[in-house]
């Protein structure tokens, strides 16, 4: 392939070890959309033997995790098929009072229990229980059938934005939490914005944006995206570069053509906007940028066919322009089409 997400191992242990060492407690590394686009087999790979959990948002993401570590692995959304979860050692989120008699029955059934973690609603509004008397009625029902919680956990919706607002989810966090038989050991959990660095305790904490570079200046970015130059085009002063009339040269230019586009998660509203590096030397995309390719303008810079580009090395740097998080910048790579590399 002649486009790579390189994935530097050694900025992500790091990461993984300030937190660690940050939270005083277990982690858990959230792989979900591959990994936030950095490659999930890559990622649970190198962390294999530092997480405690890892955390994804569907079945089959999890079913692809199982194949890939003994750790715990937990789906935190809805599952459609909670037996072969429960047969595949799979833990899963409990929603409500009508889902835990669901399970019960179905545990039953496999004379085997399911690993549940769960859900309290304290005010993101997505998911899990919010009333106190259902949550007890849970309990419990689930006392009653010898059926111990794995975790209990919470999101914070507004951790880096609303101090009233988080500082009532971990208060009613705790207050529920409170009613769990001391006996279960259960594991409370928290995530969302980095709950780590906050006051909030917890026996585990979910780590997301933090475990990929983001989020804190304490963590470096592990995902860098390099291409190279396949094609090298002469521009004459009026004439238009890309779809739509994108880009119309004002001099005669150069242009180099890269093997990458919005088909690979480089969205078109960084045409004429994305900055990359060839020999050293910062210069824009021009045009619009193609499902497969994107043109750069290097009518200063010495460079050839084969020349190696760095299209991205820091997510921070592209958010602004295309008005959202690094979030979206990331996983948007989940389309990407060439090779992932560890180095």
């Amino acid at each position: 392939m002649l486009s790579n997400i390189v994935l530097n191992r050694e900025n992500l242990i790091n990461n993984y070890q300030i937190l660690k060492n940050k939270s005083d407690g277990k982690i858990c590394v959230m792989v979900k959309a591959n990994a936030y686009g950095h490659g999930a087999k890559e990622i649970v790979k190198i962390l294999d033997n530092y997480a405690d959990f890892f955390g994804v948002s569907n079945q089959s993401e999890a079913e692809e995790i199982r194949g890939l570590t003994n750790a715990s692995v937990v789906v935190f959304g809805s599952c459609e098929d909670y037996q072969k979860c429960i047969e595949k050692d799979i833990s899963f989120i409990l929603l409500s009072f009508r889902h835990a008699k669901e399970m019960i029955n179905l545990s039953k059934k496999l004379s085997k229990k399911p690993k549940m973690h769960l859900c309290i609603n304290t005010g993101m509004n997505r998911y899990g229980v919010r009333d106190k008397n259902e949550f007890v009625r849970i309990i419990q029902l689930l006392s009653k059938h010898d059926i111990v919680l794995e975790g209990v956990y919470t999101h914070f919706s507004s951790l880096t934005t609303d101090k009233d607002y988080t500082k009532k989810q971990k208060n009613l966090f705790y207050d529920f939490v409170s009613l769990i038989p001391k006996s279960w050991k259960t594991v409370k959990h928290v995530g969302g914005g980095g709950t780590i660095f906050s006051d909030i305790e917890a026996d585990m904490y979910r780590v997301g944006l933090e475990i990929y570079g983001y989020g804190n200046s304490l963590v470096s970015p592990v995902l860098t995206v390099e291409s190279e130059i396949v094609d090298v085009q002469k521009v004459l002063a009026g004439e238009h570069i890309g779809y739509l009339c994108g880009f119309t040269a004002e001099k005669d230019m150069i242009v180099g053509t890269i093997p990458l586009g919005y088909g690979d998660g480089l969205p078109r509203k960084l045409s004429n906007k994305l900055q990359v590096v060839v020999k050293g030397k910062k210069t824009l995309s021009t045009g619009n940028i193609c499902m497969d390719a994107f043109m750069i303008d290097i009518t200063d810079i010495k460079c050839k066919i084969g020349d190696k580009v760095t299209i991205l090395s820091c997510a921070s740097q592209i958010a602004p322009i295309l008005e959202t998080t690094e979030y979206e910048v990331l996983t948007n790579l989940s389309k990407f089409r060439g090779n992932r590399i560890v180095r």
